[in-house]
């Protein structure tokens, strides 16, 4: 039992230290990105500094050791590393450091909580046998399949809450480039409004407006927006971005074509999540309802039989 609270500690001070290093790299790619966009000594908006968190750049050096450890005692680290950025951006994390904290919980943490898991089977006797096996079993839970649901998790929460604020940040656009704004403007105005109502949206606008302004190669830059969400509602609207880019054509029409369809969609979805709540609602009212409505109308009849069954039983006349 000792060397389970040992462990838990040791991931406590972990986790700890995996924090405040992410809060000092954070702090050191925020002044190069400030330093790149205004070179002049200006400024940073609050919109630009916390975008430029995001942007990605070096691991940290305790990340770089962490790689180091991962190269000597696994293979195809790379590989692994750079399918993994791809999901951790889909999850909204773009520091270079998560992959590699990800892959060695998965590679090297798994291994230690095997070991404890086996060691709390192993010392499991008398009384606190049970309690030893459930620790065990929750411990060989979340050093194999931790990680994964919870970067899915991440993942999936963040589509949900994308997908329900792209028809009004597809409409605020719209209505930005129909008065004449161009894309960078349209962006900046669009993040403006939606500040605080969407921030998770005004977040992934404003990445997307630092690397237009970073990357030379703007199609580049508008590709990446669909890969980090990876949903058909970005894809369409990157499609219709880079088709107006490359080859000029009325970005307007796209454009309100798009909010016309996510709008029925958005209408749609209504209708269907409204359609499925009778169905819904049948178990929670057969576990919660049917029995007072038993108790109600099979209650009195019940009482008398149990009064009949006593009466004759103790030989009196039945009532």
């Amino acid at each position: 039992m000792n060397l389970i609270f040992a462990f838990l500690a040791g991931v406590v001070v972990f986790c700890g230290y995996l924090l405040f290093d992410k809060a000092i790299a954070d702090k050191k790619r925020r002044d190069s990105i400030r330093a790149r966009l205004a070179p002049d000594g200006s400024s940073l908006s609050d919109e630009q500094q916390e975008a430029s968190i995001n942007l990605t750049g070096d691991p940290s050096p305790f990340a770089a050791n962490l790689l180091s450890v991962l190269r000597s005692l696994t293979t195809g680290v790379d590989d692994s590393i750079r399918k993994l950025e791809r999901r951790f951006a889909q999850a909204g994390s773009a520091s270079p450091n998560g992959p590699i904290y990800y892959l060695f919980f998965k590679r090297i943490g798994s291994l230690v909580c095997f070991v404890l898991a086996l060691a709390c089977f192993l010392g499991a006797n008398g009384d606190n046998e049970l309690l030893f096996g459930v620790i065990g079993f929750f411990i060989l839970i979340i050093g194999f399949f931790g990680p994964y649901l919870y970067l899915q998790n991440m993942i999936d929460r963040r589509k949900k809450i994308l997908q329900r604020a792209f028809p009004d940040t597809l409409d605020l656009l719209l209505i930005c480039v129909e008065a004449g704004l161009a894309l960078d403007a349209s962006l900046n105005r669009v993040c403006n409004e939606l500040g605080r109502a969407h921030p998770e949206m005004t977040a992934e606008l404003n990445r997307t407006r630092l690397e237009l302004a970073l990357i030379n190669d703007r199609v580049r830059a508008l590709m990446n927006l669909g890969e980090r969400t990876d949903m058909v509602a970005f894809r369409s609207l990157v499609s219709a971005l880079i088709q107006s880019e490359r080859f000029g054509t009325s970005l307007t029409d796209t454009l309100r074509v798009l909010s016309e369809e996510f709008r029925v969609q958005r209408l749609t979805d209504a209708e269907v999540k409204a359609a499925r709540l009778p169905v819904m609602m049948t178990v929670p009212l057969i576990c919660f309802l049917m029995p007072a409505l038993f108790i109600i109308v099979l209650g009195p009849a019940m009482v008398g039989v149990s009064h009949s069954s006593d009466e004759i039983s103790s030989g009196a006349a039945p009532r």
